[in-house]
């Protein structure tokens, strides 16, 4: 029980920082990344960064998503059903925030509906594209 609380809690946070860094849109989140892109290209990566919105949200896409992720295994482990609509991603070890920007920017330009819709879902969607899980191995008999 605590353990969903703090997910939902966590997921709760995460609309939070987007509208704080002003992000709701696909195309609220391509403009700011366009930006920190930019601004990313001119910085030794060695030296403290101020925040950047783009940042800041694909910080908080990466905590919803371990949170999602370890509800999932914690339902598992418990025999609980848990239905989440979306698709399972395979993180890599290491993927950083320029890197991510430029995949969500890649993904957009590709995929110019999905400007139209939340941030979240086009972070998402890229993720999916970028980083599916396997299928699943077919069980023996």
């Amino acid at each position: 029980m605590r353990r969903f609380l703090l997910v939902i809690f966590a997921l709760g946070l995460y609309p939070m920082s987007a509208q704080a860094a002003g992000i709701q849109t696909g195309r609220d989140l391509v403009t700011s990344c366009n930006d920190y892109m930019a601004i990313a290209s001119g910085q030794d990566n060695n030296a403290a960064r101020r925040p950047h919105p783009c940042r800041s949200f694909l910080q908080g896409y990466f905590v919803s998503l371990i949170e999602r992720e370890d509800a999932r295994q914690n339902a598992l482990i418990r025999g609980l059903a848990y239905a989440s609509k979306e698709q399972c991603v395979r993180v890599p070890d290491f993927l950083s925030y320029r890197e991510m920007a430029g995949r969500v920017l890649n993904f957009a330009q590709g995929n110019p509906a999905s400007l139209n819709g939340p941030a979240a879902t086009l972070a998402q969607r890229t993720m999916e594209r970028d980083f599916p899980c396997p299928p699943p191995r077919p069980r023996p008999r």
